[in-house]
């Protein structure tokens, strides 16, 4: 009649519908009868568990590794996009910089290049006289003589 009793206790119990005085009783009777040693494994396991103290050991922080990781991918992707762009801005700069030099060289070359030419109005003025004898007037040198 015991084993019977723990059997529809059992049944009651693994389809959720015992109340705290039937498992307490299920427990009495396990305590008192033979075999069932699966099932007293099983409970009185789970008391043994219940009257442990807990371990002081800190719970793992599942993930945290990873939003470090995602934290210091962010930084160095942050910092690499700024340097590129000062990169960027200092490169155009220097364009910008040898632009202007280039420009104020042909300045120069174009300023000397005017001096060259207005030196060169003068002999054009005496283009006229492109022959020495004119220019010196040696043929009337020469009937003197």
């Amino acid at each position: 009649m015991m084993k019977e009793q723990i059997e529809s206790l059992l049944d009651k119990y693994y389809e959720g519908e015992t109340s705290l005085e039937e498992e307490d009783q299920l427990k009495d009777l396990l305590k008192c009868s033979a075999g069932f040693e699966e099932e007293k494994m099983f409970f009185f396991g789970l008391e043994e568990l219940r009257s442990e103290a807990p371990s002081k050991r800190p719970a793992p922080k599942e993930g945290r590794n990873l939003v470090n990781w995602q934290r210091s991918a962010a930084v160095l992707l942050a910092i690499l996009s700024i340097s590129w762009l000062f990169y960027r801005e200092y490169q155009e700069q220097k364009e910008e910089q040898a632009y202007l030099q280039v420009v104020e060289a042909l300045s120069i070359i174009q300023d000397n290049m005017k001096k060259g030419t207005s030196s060169l109005r003068v002999m054009d003025d005496m283009k006229h006289l492109n022959r020495t004898n004119e220019l010196f007037r040696i043929e009337k040198i020469k009937e003197e003589e």
